[in-house]
């Protein structure tokens, strides 16, 4: 934990004073050229009328006494060329002299409120205003409250408390005596300190707020907007327990080879997502749920993260309500069937336009706030966490049931990070670690919520959710809960009087924002840049960036793939050296391609031409990408139903990868890139979705993905005894091979094949030793054998790259269906492979002594 640097307002309360601003304008006034001194002036007689001057706005005044106008501040040169236009001291201005004599008072009006409109009120609580009110502290401090009861792993609550908790009654849109659980002078100086701005023009206060608030500089950095940098503020503020989650013991929560799995909820455009995404890359998955419409996720629009494992889902309804228990439960079930036990984060970053009912803030969101809870426990796996904008938490309603979240988990924490601005009641609710056991609570709300639902047009409302007396028999956390009202309340009153001192004195400044800004994006590990679109040039260009050795393996990747001889040991001297995997299609033509394929970063996706030897626009179906992806797939014809209701879908099946999402895998044996493009196309893989022109989340249909499953040669019989008859629409049944989809119906294909990778290096041979039954490696041109543990790298120096498994794979076709058969002792074309021929040369060379795996 770095150490916290607290930044005093006290250092800089001169030139935020009055007093300063005075002085500074005073220097400004006498920089012409004028021989007046600093004060203003060296004539006694013009110190006079200064004074008397000073005296009249004062209310000094003596009586009898006409007060003389002062004109010090004009310049020598104005005053030269309005005695050349026969004006005298003293007189008024035209021919007569029938102008007015006295000054025309400067304008005290503020924004747009009407002409000559007095903001007292404004003008009281600027003066209320002082500086060393303001403390700084980089990184915030944090409390945590530990709930006790969570040893026994359920929140300890029957469902007869819950009901018996509840409490009834007319609808209340007041909250000025909802001080059970803050100071009452708190809860009264908040709500008359929102009230100074009723009067003053939007334009003014966002100025004055920019203006005074030390982190405004900050902005949105990178990202599209301000509520990423909040949930960047966030995790390094709990030492990154959002994107590295770990459990009780310190162990990660996302293991080797895992998706992490995070949820993001009434979040439109998508801050939250694009600063996760940008921190964790094509590792993480995400679920958006939001409301459609100007509000909903703009995925074109990031430029940090890359969105393509971003799946939004709007509810049966496909509208994003999240107040609909149709849509709660719809979403719940989508997410729960893609994660299994559910996700690692759920973040909530609901809210709605309450202008000109900014004080019942806090009421008009209390199902908002009910709803996103619900979704989190039903989503959030045990041990994961959750993370909840709120605003006020003064009403029982809020209370009530953040206990009750606070009983779900094993331990909040309610802060105000430095990126909010600090004169609105925005906080945000941090829970760690949830329970294994909820479902009693999260099935209680849901029935609250349906309630609200259903009599939302009604006079009556839910007014709590736990009673008063049950929150203050938990002393530790009805103190921990005022404790955080009264402090965040406290700070909230400090920074609106900075606002209305920054409204009355428009030549105030923050001189603290830039040190503030360097400090919190070090703290932060954010990079001191501002967002903007990649340059990523042409195609040639742009796969060199990527893979700076590409235009070395263009001669590996121009080769097509050899064909199977009928003599098995040639083509296959070794049987452990290879996996092979089944082909959906033989012919590279049209939609039906296998290639190389380069990803630009969603829908831009170019197709390597191996006899041009260059790149070419993919046109013929949409695919999405990460950027910085080059990968070796086919797009495959899967078939959905039998007969005549059957439907094609095009799928993009990776077969083996160089660099995924900017990570290059080229170098990894075979194995661990054919596991990492599963994940891979894991975290793209989405459920089909109907096409809806209303979309605008910049998403498409674009065609599903799936990495394909390698198999071990010596498993070849195991494959075919897996494939199933089915039904074509054109033609005879046939062997098919099924794929299994979370959502959507099992599909499967045809194979037209079978490609055949190679794991070993091409100058190795992998062998089984028939004394000490283990494996060793022979090399064919020194004519040396070496067991594993005689290599300094074994790995390195025997595993091929992803150049030479493609450069040396073979390819067998099915020609005819005989060729799969079990048994065919028919005749057949003399070059023609076929299946029994692979099990006679397995049966001969290697059933009779198996390896030891």
């Amino acid at each position: 934990m770095s150490s916290t640097t607290t930044l005093s307002a006290e250092s800089s309360e001169e030139q935020l004073s009055d007093d300063s601003h005075d002085k500074q304008q005073r220097k400004r006034k006498h920089t012409s050229d004028s021989d007046t001194t600093e004060d203003g002036t060296d004539d006694p007689k013009k110190k006079l009328c200064m004074g008397a001057a000073k005296a009249a706005q004062d209310g000094d005044q003596p009586a009898g006494v006409q007060a003389t106008p002062s004109f010090e501040q004009f310049s020598a040169k104005s005053m030269r060329m309005m005695q050349q236009m026969g004006y005298k001291a003293g007189t008024g201005l035209g021919k007569t002299g029938q102008g007015r004599v006295d000054l025309i008072e400067t304008s005290s009006q503020k924004g747009r409120s009407g002409l000559g409109m007095k903001l007292n009120e404004l003008n009281t609580a600027a003066d209320q205003w002082d500086a060393t009110m303001e403390k700084i502290e980089i990184p915030e401090p944090v409390s945590w409250l530990t709930n006790a009861a969570a040893c026994a792993d359920d929140p300890g609550i029957t469902r007869e408390q819950l009901d018996a908790w509840i409490k009834v009654g007319p609808r209340k849109l007041t909250i000025d005596d909802e001080h059970r659980y803050c100071e009452e002078q708190i809860l009264k100086q908040i709500l008359e300190s929102k009230s100074v701005f009723n009067n003053l023009g939007a334009d003014d206060m966002r100025k004055a707020r920019s203006k005074s608030n030390p982190f405004e500089l900050i902005k949105s950095n990178i990202f599209i907007n301000r509520a990423a940098v909040k949930m960047a503020n966030m995790d390094a503020m709990f030492d990154f327990m959002f994107t590295k989650p770990v459990d009780r013991k310190g162990k990660p929560l996302v293991q080797d080879g895992d998706l992490f799995y995070f949820a993001d909820v009434c979040a439109g455009p998508g801050g939250f997502s694009e600063y996760i995404l940008w921190r964790k890359g094509w590792h993480a998955k995400g679920f958006g749920f939001t409301l459609k419409g100007g509000n909903d996720f703009r995925l074109d629009d990031f430029t940090a993260g890359s969105p393509e494992t971003f799946d939004p889902y709007y509810g049966p309804k496909d509208d994003g309500n999240i107040f609909d228990p149709a849509n709660i439960t719809g979403f719940a079930d989508y997410v729960m069937t893609q994660t299994e036990t559910g996700v690692h984060l759920m973040m909530a970053d609901g809210g709605f336009s309450v202008e000109g009912q900014e004080n019942v803030q806090e009421i008009l969101s209390k199902q908002l706030y009910l709803c996103q809870v619900i979704v989190a426990l039903a989503i959030v796996r045990p041990e994961g966490h959750f993370v909840m904008k709120l605003f006020d938490l003064f009403t029982p309603f809020s209370v009530g049931l953040v206990y009750l979240v606070y009983r779900c988990f094993r331990s909040i924490s309610i802060c105000k990070p430095n990126s909010s601005r600090p004169a609105n009641s925005e906080r945000y609710l941090v829970c760690k670690w949830k329970l294994p056991q909820t479902d009693l609570i999260q099935r209680h709300l849901e029935d609250v919520n349906r309630e609200m639902f259903n009599s939302r047009n009604a006079n009556i409302d839910t007014l709590e959710l736990v009673a008063e007396e049950v929150l203050r028999e938990d002393a530790t956390f009805f103190q921990y809960l005022c404790d955080s009202n009264n402090t965040i309340g406290h700070n909230q009153i400090a920074a609106l009087l900075k606002i209305a001192a920054f409204c009355k004195n428009r030549e105030l400044a923050e001189p603290r924002q830039q040190e503030v800004k360097q400090q919190c994006l070090a703290h932060w590990k954010l990079v001191d840049a501002m967002r903007k679109f990649a340059n990523k040039g042409d195609p040639d260009q742009y796969v060199v960036k990527i893979c700076k050795d590409w235009n070395g393996l263009t001669k590996d990747v121009c080769q097509q793939e050899k064909k199977v001889c009928r003599d098995l040991q040639q083509s296959f001297p070794s049987a452990y050296d290879w996996y092979f995997v089944p082909i959906g299609n033989v012919e590279s033509n049209g939609k039906n391609i296998r290639t190389i394929l380069l990803g630009k970063g969603g829908k831009e996706v170019y197709r390597f031409d191996a006899k041009q030897c260059s790149w070419m626009p993919l046109t013929d179906i949409a695919i999405e990408l990460p950027s910085g992806t080059i990968i070796y797939a086919e797009i495959v014809r899967e078939l959905q139903g039998e007969g005549k209701s059957q439907i094609v879908i095009n799928t993009l099946h990776i077969i083996d990868g160089l660099v995924l999402g900017g990570e290059d895998i080229r170098r990894l044996p075979l194995r661990q890139r054919m596991a990492r493009c599963q994940q891979f196309a894991r975290a793209l893989n989405k459920p089909l979705k109907g096409i809806n022109n209303e979309s605008t989340n910049g998403s498409a249909v674009t065609i599903q993905i799936r990495a394909k499953k390698p198999y071990q040669f010596l498993s070849i019989e195991s494959f075919f005894n897996s494939l199933e008859m089915y039904k074509l629409k054109t033609s005879l049944p046939r062997l098919g091979y099924r794929v299994r989809n979370l959502l959507d119906a099992d599909r499967f294909y045809v194979p037209y094949g079978l490609l055949f990778l190679r794991e070993i290096k091409p100058d190795y041979l992998r062998t089984l030793s028939k004394t000490s039954n283990q494996f060793y490696f022979f090399h064919t041109k020194l004519n040396k054998s070496r067991y594993p543990e005689q290599f300094e790298h074994c790995e390195a120096e025997t595993m091929a790259l992803f150049e030479e498994t493609y450069r040396s794979r073979l390819l067998w076709q099915w020609e005819t269906v005989h060729q799969v058969e079990p048994q065919f002792d028919g005749e057949r074309p003399t070059n023609s492979v076929y299946r029994v021929d692979f099990k006679s040369y397995i049966h001969k060379k290697y059933t009779q002594n198996p390896p030891n795996t």
